[in-house]
Order: structure tokens, then sequence, then C-alpha cells
């Protein structure tokens, strides 16, 4: 499921704002000063819900801890910033049919709308354990009414779950796909079916990393046998002539080369995730 990050443009007929927890917009302003209370539940017009799984986020796995859902009659246009990520959230990210951009347009929203009735979910993924939160301004209009709102989500991130299973043999032959996380700063070869999403067979797979650095794209000398299901920086390979950032890896025994997806033209996968190598890109 394609996710994006900072700016959420989502549907509806009134604006609002989130509360922690259960909420909504407690109040829109409309034209000529009115003022239109809405309920605070989740059943309002614009619906927000704290998730259960918000009290316990695994490390290094992508879990919902918010729902909003358009309730209104017709469309609402509404920007959502991300003012703070507290220590230990890696992301925060939505799933479609919100689009996220670098800035909202005053007065325009050029993602398509929230239909009634349809749900979003904000997720995180932390890289610490421990207690954090992140807070989110909402802002938008519709017909004239408008609303700005800031409110802060606390969350709860567990350890990361160590899979024993089959710890140090070769799992060439169960990889799924290579996930390139935020600049590919990281990657994660994985054995998971659910792009990243936990469990997977542990092991070890014989793997090259492809960097750019000013347009110019380096290979590691070799083959280095690295863990799978865990991220892996440039520093994880032995070569020490490798910068810039990561964008392709190449796995022994697999042919082609896992290509960063923002590679124009090349790749394919869900998301930051990609599923089938590219071959022979360089």
């Amino acid at each position: 499921m394609k996710r994006r990050h900072f700016i959420l443009l989502l549907g509806g007929a009134s604006s609002g704002a989130l509360g922690i927890g259960t909420g909504a917009f407690s109040s829109v302003e409309a034209d000529r000063g009115v003022e239109v209370n809405v309920v605070e539940d989740e059943n309002a017009y614009l619906g927000l819900k704290r998730l259960p799984a918000a009290d316990g986020v695994t490390v290094g796995e992508k879990t919902d801890v918010v729902r909003i859902q358009n309730q209104f009659a017709s469309p609402l246009g509404l920007s959502v910033v991300i003012d703070e990520q507290g220590d230990g959230i890696d992301e925060i990210e939505v799933e479609e049919p919100v689009e996220i951009v670098e800035e909202a347009d005053e007065g325009e929203s050029d993602g398509e709308d929230l239909p009634t009735g349809i749900k979003a979910y904000i997720s995180v993924e932390c890289d610490s354990p421990g207690d954090t939160s992140f807070t989110l301004t909402f802002s938008g209009d519709a017909g004239g009414a408008s609303v700005d709102k800031t409110r802060t989500f606390s969350i709860h991130c567990d350890p990361e779950e160590k899979d024993e299973t089959a710890t140090g043999s070769d799992v060439t032959d169960s990889i799924t796909g290579v996930k390139f996380n935020g600049g590919s700063g990281k990657i994660r070869i994985l054995t998971t079916e659910n792009n990243g999403g936990g469990g997977g067979i542990g092991g070890d797979v014989s793997a090259k990393l492809y960097c750019e650095d000013d347009g110019d794209v380096s290979s590691s000398d070799g083959y280095e046998k690295v863990p799978v299901n865990e991220d892996l920086r440039i520093g994880d390979f032995d070569d020490d002539d490798l910068t810039g950032s990561i964008v392709g890896v190449e796995i022994d025994g697999i042919s082609g080369v896992y290509l960063k997806p923002d590679n124009p033209g090349k790749g394919s996968g869900n998301g930051n995730v990609v599923n089938e190598p590219t071959e022979n890109p360089y």
C-alpha cells in the first residue's frame, strides 16, 4: 500500500481538529463568523480514533496507530503537517487515497479526496523502544469554513522481536524483496510476505550494494554475508570507498539488481519495497 509523508488531504463537508485518543474536530468557523459545533468523538463528521496498537508498536514494524474517517456529506480539503516527530520514531505515514505533499497550497487541494465514509490510517515505525509522541497540525477549508488545530499523539515502542529461526543459514531462496528506507541511508532484505511488517525466516544472504554520489554509481567490491529482515547501512559492508545513498542491492544467486523505487523507470514494488530485481541496470 502506497505511503508518503507530511501532508494529508482529506475529503468531507466541514472541517475540524483531531484529539488524543478518540476525538474529532471540536468546531469549525464558517462564513460571516458562524461557528458550527462538532461532537468530539469518533462518530463526528471528521472522526479520529487512537488505536490500541499505539500502546505497543514493535520496533521495525509499521503499525497503524490512528484511524481517521470522513463522515461529511461532501469533499473537504484538509492539510495535516507533522510539527514534531519524537525520539524513537523513524517514520510517520498514511495510506491511500490520502495525498501527501511537502507543503499545503493555501486554498487548494492537489490530492484526491477521501470519500464520505471511507477510513484512512496513520501509521508509525519506531527505531528504538520507549515512550514517545508526535504532533500534527490540521488546517483546511470547505465552502468558507476553516479550521486550524494542533494535537499530540502518544505511543509506546516495544523492543524488536528477534526471529531466531534458521539464524546463520543461507535463505536466498526465501527472499521476497528489498525495502529502501527514507533517503536510502539504510535497506532491509526481506523474507516476509507483508512488505517488512514482521516475521519471516531468519538467516543470511550474500549481497553487494550500489551507491550513488553526485550522479556516479559505484558498487561494493564483492558479495558480503549479511542478515535478512534487519536494517543495513553502508557501514555494514566492508568497503570504505562506498559513499552517497544506496540505490541498488544485488543478491548472490538472484539475477538482477533490486533498485531504489525513485530511480526513474527502474524496478517495481509496493511503495519503498521492491519485489522484483531489474536485469543489467548498470
